[in-house]
């Protein structure tokens, strides 16, 4: 069993101080059985599902995660000349239990959803340029830390998967041996169900956006000093927004 990343390409993620990063990130690591065979890896890894319930029913019930089959992830990993990068596809089951307070059951379902992921390097003479792609009906979890949910329950009790999407592109530049900065855009969104329909769905994520510069000095080996300027934006489905600056400063030592 292992816990590195087989959908999240871990090469392809900026060097920001930020620790996750662009907003578009896949970014997940959790149990997970792998097969490596040449350039293909497949992975069984721990599903959970996070959905929201946008039907007001009146009820005080609890949601419980009722996944039955694990999260099916393969992948391909290519080079071509100075470009690295991998393509990767997941298959998810979602599905929900909703009980009362005694536990007493009152309702549940389960979906599958998907997702695609196309990110990698190329490098180049004075640094590279690292990009990631992702699509998909149930992207959730999986990119930014949680930015989206993986679905909603309709006013049939059933599970909905959102459509989403992510990009990122950044590239480092090294100065000189001691010096280099990365630069790095980034945006995601996803395909809410509409207010009219469900009125709670006005709170729900709708966008986000991420831009990232940083300028790393490098004294010794093995020691790092930096600083990082960020401004994201987010935006709800019900057109409020807001959007914020930071300026980090970090410090590492690799022994």
């Amino acid at each position: 069993m292992t816990r590195s990343a087989t959908f999240f390409n871990v090469g392809a993620l900026p060097d920001l101080l930020d620790f996750v990063g662009p907003v578009s990130t896949i970014f997940v690591r959790q149990p997970q059985v792998r097969w490596t065979e040449g350039n293909f890896q497949f992975a069984l890894e721990n599903p959970a599902t996070r959905i929201d319930e946008l039907s007001d029913t009146g009820v005080n019930r609890r949601l419980d995660n009722a996944e039955t089959i694990p999260d099916l992830i393969a992948r391909y990993n290519g080079t071509a000349g100075d470009l690295s990068w991998t393509l990767a596809a997941m298959g998810r089951q979602l599905g929900y239990e909703s009980r009362l307070n005694s536990g007493e059951k009152l309702a549940s379902d389960d979906t599958w959803g998907y997702g695609l992921s196309l990110a990698g390097k190329w490098q180049l003479a004075n640094g590279d340029m690292r990009f990631m792609l992702n699509q998909g009906s149930a992207l959730g979890r999986y990119m930014g830390l949680n930015t989206f949910d993986d679905g909603y329950i309709d006013s049939n009790g059933d599970i909905d998967t959102i459509a989403q999407w992510g990009a990122m592109l950044a590239y480092q530049h090294a100065w000189s041996s001691q010096w280099r900065s990365t630069f790095a855009l980034s945006a995601s969104a996803a395909d809410n169900p509409s207010i009219g329909e469900y009125a709670s769905a006005g709170q729900l994520a709708k966008r986000y956006e991420s831009a990232h510069a940083n300028l790393n000095w490098l004294p010794h080996p093995g020691l790092q000093l930096g600083g990082e300027l960020i401004y994201a934006r987010k935006e709800l489905e019900d057109g409020r927004s807001g959007d914020l600056s930071r300026l980090q400063f970090a410090m590492k030592y690799a022994f």
